[in-house]
């Protein structure tokens, strides 16, 4: 291979130069990824860089356990007290490590200074501050560019530096280095040279470039690479070399288990344990990422580079899997906020996920190995058959769990099988028949108010408890004893009170009806349970299978009753359509959310959902007017509401003409029956603080 000649004239053999502070600082900087490079080829480096990398993980689930776990001033105060400290901590090492290449190449002998490089038939010779020095061809290591500058390597780290202003042109720098190239390397032998940009993607050394490939990119560069492929970014150059790094795969498999465990320690807390039963879940991902980069590189016709393409997808599927962990995190701590849409929320995503890696993996490997356009189909369904499919199966991954409670194990069971049992099962009908011959007869010239409670899901106590609290204030504050009954599916009740269905429902109302004078006594009906989308009140009691009932089904049993006057209170999720189909003249409905929105406060500790703690527990105890009550009720709960970062639920109210009248009638009799029976003193005592 004959060197290249400047035209017109035979190549200089002697070069005077002056290095920039530019020019030493990208030396530097060069000579700093070279150590690098060397230092992450052990197993033990890579093992570190995953560990550190986890530290930093760690402290950015840390942050989010405390600032959506614990949702306090001081949480998100700590939360981003912690991302801000960071932020500051990598800002401020770049900076450092910046300052202080400036300083060694301002100060540096070796670097600055007038130097003069000769090139002569037995070697190379070198005049500068740090005064002169020979080396025959056979003792140069390699030659590099970097920055314009040409930088000949004695060893791993000495070098002479040729600066770019030594050349009158571009033409003249590449002469020089061919001519260079064509001395120390013979010609048989002479390989393309490796630039940096492929150095960094294919982990070839600057510096080895003619000695072949060999080593690999460090796990830090795989990462880069990765989130630039998870977010369809091109890759910082095409990976070339087919040799790949066991050992930086080995650090992405712990990475891939690491993440998933964060997210679970956050979401458990540190009073739990290790499940390692999950560990064969969360590691079968790497045979079938395995499988699809084979058959990748197969349809691009590099099976070769199987290994570096596996590398590749699992680098850009740890983004993705970030991502999916702080999506679960969020539905988790916002569960009340999001209501049942935060249960749907992580499998939601992980679906828009599984198509997110598809795309960016067939990208990637289209990128990486040149995947010619006729075959971009067949490797897109390649991954989506071989990867995503088989990733879709159903399998244990949680791999930090809660502490197992067999208490709170032992009293599910007791929970689930109490309506099992056959003499429980056939108490029911007797059940039902008590409560409904029980009901008595109003008085003809007054107006009753007859009180139907019902408790319509079995697996949270709140519902069951607030049942009992409201039947307890209407016998008490509206003259209902006598005139109420409860439905309650619950546990604790199935040997006292009939389980709620619609059947159960229907008949109560039939019996309502037959009691009551339907020309001037009130019927108040009261549901309280979850709420779907779809608009349905959950009636559940497991393991019986129960129909939810809809506004229409509801709708339907009350005009079958030939019940006239109604006051009906819907507290459940989603509840708002119930307003809009039971409007009627002789109605007053309620719905503790709107028909797009959810209600909160539906858990098993607490004894009132937040709805009926505002309506019935505080509003109902100061006024005797169900409408005037709502108005009271209804910016509290927006307040308790707004404390606590959730949704508004918007409850909705609705007031027929035909019912007005009769409400008011009822208001002043109530009034007039506390005034005679207890003193002013009394009555201000029990509508207040009762």
């Amino acid at each position: 291979m004959e060197a290249p000649t400047l035209p017109g004239s035979q190549l200089r053999t002697v070069f005077e130069y002056d290095s920039t502070e530019a020019e030493c600082v990208a030396t530097l900087e060069f000579n700093q990824l070279r150590l690098n490079r060397r230092l992450q080829r052990s197993a033990v480096a890579q093992a570190l860089n995953a560990l550190n990398l986890a530290v930093w993980i760690g402290f950015i689930f840390l942050a989010l356990y405390f600032v959506i776990e614990r949702r306090e001033s001081s949480g998100l105060w700590f939360g981003g007290a912690l991302g801000a400290l960071l932020f500051l901590s990598v800002l401020s090492q770049i900076v450092l490590r910046r300052s202080t290449l400036r300083t060694i190449a301002a100060g540096s002998e070796s670097l600055r200074g007038r130097r003069t490089a000769i090139v002569e038939e037995g070697g190379l010779r070198s005049r500068g501050p740090d005064g002169e020095r020979s080396v025959g061809w056979n003792g140069i290591r390699s030659i590099e560019e970097v920055a314009g500058q040409i930088l000949i390597y004695l060893d791993g780290f000495a070098f002479i530096p040729i600066s770019a202003s030594a050349f009158v042109d571009a033409a003249e720098r590449a002469a020089l280095l061919a001519d260079l190239r064509r001395r120390i390397v013979p010609a048989d032998e002479l390989t393309n040279p490796v630039s940096i940009a492929q150095a960094e993607s294919t982990g070839v050394e600057a510096g080895d470039s003619h000695q072949g490939p060999k080593s690999e990119a460090s796990l830090s560069a795989n990462l880069i690479q990765g989130i630039r492929l998870a977010f369809f970014l091109r890759p910082i150059d095409r990976i070339q070399a087919p040799k790949a790094s066991w050992s930086t795969l080995v650090a992405l498999v712990f990475l891939s288990i690491a993440i998933p465990f964060l997210g679970d320690f956050v979401q458990v807390g540190p009073k739990g344990s290790f499940t390692a039963s999950a560990l064969p879940g969360v590691l079968f991902g790497v045979p079938v990422m395995m499988v699809g980069a084979w058959a990748l590189a197969w349809l691009a016709g590099r099976v070769g580079h199987t290994l570096m393409l596996l590398i590749a997808m699992m680098s850009l599927a740890i983004p993705i899997d970030v991502v999916s962990v702080v999506v679960q995190l969020i539905a988790h701590g916002n569960a009340a906020r999001l209501g049942s849409m935060g249960s749907y929320l992580p499998y939601l995503f992980n679906g828009l996920a599984t198509i997110w890696f598809a795309l960016a993996a067939t990208l990637a490997a289209v990128r990486l190995l040149g995947v010619p356009k006729r075959k971009w189909l067949p490797a897109f369904l390649a991954v989506g058959l071989l990867v995503n499919l088989p990733l879709g199966i159903d399998r244990y991954r949680t791999l930090w769990s809660a502490p197992y409670d067999e208490e709170a194990v032992g009293t599910y069971q007791r929970r689930r099988a109490a309506l099992a049992n056959e003499d429980v099962f056939y108490l029911q009908p007797r059940l039902l028949r008590q409560q409904l011959a029980g009901l008595k007869p109003g008085k003809r010239g007054v107006i009753d108010l007859y009180f139907i409670g019902v408790a319509a899901y079995a697996g949270q106590d709140v519902f069951m408890k607030e049942v009992h609290s409201v039947k307890r204030l209407f016998d008490e504050r509206f003259g209902t004893t006598g005139h109420s009954l409860m439905l309650i599916n619950n546990p604790a009740t199935v040997s006292e009170s009939p389980i709620a269905s619609s059947t159960s429902l229907g008949l109560a109302l039939k019996r309502v009806a037959e009691v009551m004078d339907r020309d001037e006594d009130i019927v108040f009906l009261f549901i309280t349970s979850h709420g779907s989308k779809e608009h349905e009140a959950t009636f559940d009691f497991s393991p019986m299978q129960l129909k939810p009932i809809d506004p229409g089904r509801l709708k339907e049993l009350l005009d079958r009753s030939g019940i006239k006057r109604r006051v009906v209170v819907v507290s459940a999720c989603y509840s708002g359509t119930f307003v809009d189909v039971l409007k009627d003249p002789e109605t007053l409905v309620i719905a503790a959310s709107a028909a797009d929105k959810t209600s909160f406060g539906c858990s098993s500790g607490a004894d009132f959902t937040y709805f009926g703690k505002a309506y019935f527990d505080e509003a109902l105890r100061e006024t005797f007017s169900f409408s005037e009550a709502f108005e009271i009720a209804r910016p509290v709960i927006a307040e308790r509401e707004r404390k606590g970062n959730l949704r508004s639920s918007d409850p909705r109210m609705f007031v027929g003409e035909g019912i007005k009248a009769a409400l008011q009638e009822f208001v002043s009799l109530r009034q007039a029956a506390v005034k005679r029976v207890q003193s002013p003193s009394a009555v201000r005592s029990f509508t207040k603080g009762h």
